[in-house]
């Protein structure tokens, strides 16, 4: 599916950096209901909170989320949406930086993101990746790494325990690592959809292909 004849798009991984120190996530819009979750704790988030990395973000009925991360990259996290923030690790960021104004990120980070359900727009601003930068989104359907630009991303299942996956790189560079595959470059401008099954035993996600549009009858 993705791992057609595309050429690789993002550099080669740096080494492995140590980052003890997390970045800062910033709740920069808030609308309609959204709250975050925490060990036990739990409670609504308002404009210009700062969140924990670890924490698991939700969006109710009609509402609509926007985080801002110091490395200067954008989460806008839909209506009835789940998002956990797994990790998020950043250098020290020396002097005064305004992140609306960052073109690139101003240290060396890492990120990691999943989306459990709804739909998410994620952008990133150019990281250092042959320094040992890296940003992440894990999905049911795999795992996607964003060197720089914007990527959409959404989740939705039925009661009936199947559901789709969706993927689109809207612009910048982009690999897709499906289950014990290699990463493959994602294709810009092209919808990525993969269909969800929820085993009835084992509770586990199996991912397979998209059943394929019947042509009309002549």
């Amino acid at each position: 599916m993705v791992a057609e004849i595309f050429p690789t798009l993002l550099p080669a991984q740096g080494v492995e950096i140590s980052l003890p120190q997390p970045g800062s996530v910033v709740a920069t819009h808030v609308s309609g209901e959204a709250t975050v979750v925490n060990g036990d704790q739990r409670r609504l988030i308002k404009g210009d909170d700062r969140l924990r990395v670890g924490s698991t973000v939700m969006t109710g009925r009609k509402s609509y989320l926007i985080l801002t991360l110091s490395n200067g990259a954008a989460i806008e996290l839909g209506s009835e949406s789940e998002l956990e923030v797994e990790e998020f690790g950043q250098s020290p960021i020396s002097g005064s930086v305004k992140i609306a104004e960052l073109t690139a990120e101003p240290t060396l980070s890492r990120t990691r993101l999943r989306l459990v359900r709804g739909d998410v727009v994620i952008e990133v601003k150019p990281l250092k990746v042959a320094r040992g930068s890296s940003f992440l989104l894990a999905l049911p359907a795999g795992t996607v790494r964003l060197g720089e630009g914007n990527v959409r991303a959404m989740v939705r299942m039925s009661d009936l325990g199947l559901g789709v996956c969706t993927l689109e790189l809207q612009k910048g560079a982009a690999e897709f690592e499906a289950t014990d595959k290699p990463f493959v470059p994602v294709p810009l401008g092209r919808k990525l959809a993969f269909a969800l099954e929820v085993d009835k035993v084992s509770g586990e996600i199996r991912v397979g292909e998209m059943p394929k549009e019947t042509p009309p009858k002549k």
